[in-house]
């Protein structure tokens, strides 16, 4: 019998608690969740007792030093690199949720250090394991001549569509009555407009076109930096699209999907939030066959994808195969990330000096 991998888990927010730990709990018969670290105390101590976890840190460093685990699931905010470095330096393969980091310079370094170790180092891309997107993708694989993919998001203000979870926070916490003030902070859109929510759009792009780091022909951000827009072409073959908004309430509701046109069909993936679970992407598609209009609806694996990407990491790792996400595709994408970040810049420059 093969032997269970031990996990430890770095950052025990809404998203881990929500999603990951509950699913690596369902895998039980391929890992254990040895450790969890979070700088709270209040939420380390009801994250540990509520899971069923007895080592519990504060600090990461401390738990690799003290015991690594085979692997290290990262699921803090921000910049991981260094949490990265530290993983591989201790031996450890690291699956990392979105982004892998924000410099393409450091997403190199950790792909290069990755293959240097032999250690898996995956980011959690959970478009990609949705089998809707698996079979829109399939279906534009199979297509001839021109391509047009936009993919668009408006996004609310979304703690209304995950106060139904049972999620333990810190003692001082209060729910938000309001969206948060940026005030046409950029660093608010690199980090959050960007690196935390266009990623998604920008790597199912990548995956759906086949244009790895696209030359940005167009880029500009939306509603004093509360979103972004962007284009990129390769020649006359394939034109891409994203726009990313963020809104001020919970008006409007929740809109995610990705639309392709081609030569003889149109194609429309549509998403809801990643919080209601157990609800289906849709895939619909309309075209002409054999002189008739026609149109079809199918929907995607009631298996969250969450799960679906946790249980392919195990398979990577357990069974040698192919890894779907990897260090070396993330790079790309936060190359692509910081040249639509520096064309929006730019373009606000050049407005603002006329």
């Amino acid at each position: 019998m093969r032997r269970k991998l031990t996990v430890d888990v770095v950052g025990c927010g809404e998203i881990a608690q929500i999603m990951h730990l509950p699913h690596l709990l369902e895998l039980s018969d391929v890992c254990t969740v040895r450790a969890v670290c979070e700088r709270d105390p209040h939420v380390l101590k009801g994250v540990a007792e509520r899971f069923g976890v007895t080592a519990a840190y504060t600090d990461h460093r401390r738990m690799l030093e003290e015991s690594p685990a085979d692997v290290l699931v990262v699921l803090t905010s921000g910049d991981h690199a260094s949490i990265i470095h530290d993983a591989l330096d201790a031996g450890m393969h690291v699956f990392v949720e979105k982004p892998l980091c924000y410099s393409a310079e450091d997403a190199h370094a950790i792909a290069r250090r990755a293959k240097e170790v032999g250690r898996t180092v995956m980011v959690g891309y959970s478009r990609l394991f949705d089998s809707a997107f698996d079979t829109l993708r399939a279906a534009l694989d199979e297509q001839d001549g021109p391509l047009y993919v936009r993919a668009e998001a408006s996004l609310p203000m979304d703690y209304y569509y995950r106060a139904h979870h049972d999620v333990v926070r810190p003692l001082d916490w209060t729910p938000p009555s309001h969206a948060p003030q940026w005030g046409g902070s950029w660093d608010y859109f690199y980090e959050e407009v960007l690196f935390n929510l266009a990623i998604h759009e920008v790597y199912c792009l990548r995956a759906l076109t086949g244009i790895a780091t696209p030359e940005i022909t167009t880029a500009g951000d939306v509603l004093d930096r509360r979103g972004v827009e962007a284009t990129w072409r390769d020649g006359d073959r394939v034109h891409a699209s994203l726009s990313v908004l963020t809104l001020d309430t919970v008006a409007g509701g929740y809109v995610e999907e990705f639309r392709a046109v081609t030569r003889s069909d149109t194609f429309l993936l549509k998403y809801p939030s990643i919080y209601l679970k157990s609800w289906p992407a849709k895939l619909s598609r309309t075209g002409l066959r054999d002189g008739t209009l026609t149109s079809s609806t199918v929907f995607g694996s009631y298996v969250d994808p969450f799960k679906a990407e946790l249980e392919h990491f195990f398979e990577v790792l357990t069974e040698g195969r192919p890894c779907l996400s990897t260090a070396e595709d993330a790079a790309h994408d936060v190359t692509t990330l910081n040249r639509i970040h520096a064309a929006a810049k730019a373009a606000a420059k050049a407005t603002a000096t006329r």
